[in-house]
């Protein structure tokens, strides 16, 4: 009875151990998240509606380093930078991998310097500078950082932590305040270019 007993109890820590070791192996797989797929969900989730959703379009090439000077240089497995093409309009998104965990802190870096710059000049608007100096935030989950802006941030950072490989295990890092400044009358152009641009809208 004794011999039985010892085999049963055996075999329960052999499953214990196996299940432990199979939450470990769980744990450690790296965090993976397509951001173009969460891009495109995350904004068809937050704007249903296309005709009230803001007008966004990629940065790229010249306009994305007048944007954010120094990302080009930041060796990324992806990176993802969308605008509003009316710039009055108060939303941006930007969403790297970078490829070496060292960059991480560099691209917060330069996120940051993107909410002082707008803050501090570049948004020209009193509704636009408040969405950049309160309603922006930057997280950080592994090998990712993403900026958020708009008024809908919260939604934005809430789907970020939940997206990916890891379900929704997150660490997130709000952007530290900006000064208030006094906007200036003039009409800014749109971000990351030297030629003004029509209002319009775009294709999202």
């Amino acid at each position: 009875m004794k011999k039985i007993a010892s085999l049963a109890l055996a075999g329960l820590m052999a499953l214990s151990l196996a299940a432990c070791n199979n939450q470990d192996s769980a744990d450690n797989q790296p965090l993976t998240i397509n951001l173009s797929e969460f891009y495109t969900e995350m904004y068809d989730s937050i704007f249903p509606d296309p005709d009230n959703a803001p007008s966004m379009t990629a940065l790229e090439g010249e306009m994305l380093e007048q944007a954010y000077p120094g990302l080009s240089e930041v060796e990324t497995s992806q990176c993802l930078v969308y605008a509003p093409m009316i710039t009055a309009v108060a939303y941006e998104v930007a969403l790297v991998e970078v490829t070496n965990a060292d960059d991480v802190a560099t691209v917060q870096e330069i996120f940051q310097a993107r909410i002082d710059a707008q803050v501090e000049s570049g948004a020209f608007y009193p509704a636009t500078v408040e969405a950049w100096q309160n309603s922006s935030e930057i997280v950080t989950r592994e090998n990712y950082v993403a900026l958020f802006v708009g008024a809908e941030k919260d939604q934005m950072v809430e789907a970020f932590n939940a997206a990916g490989s890891d379900d929704g295990a997150a660490a997130s890092q709000n952007a530290e305040p900006s000064e208030s400044v006094q906007p200036t009358e003039n009409t800014q152009t749109p971000a990351g270019s030297d030629n003004p641009e029509p209002t319009g809208t775009a294709a999202q």
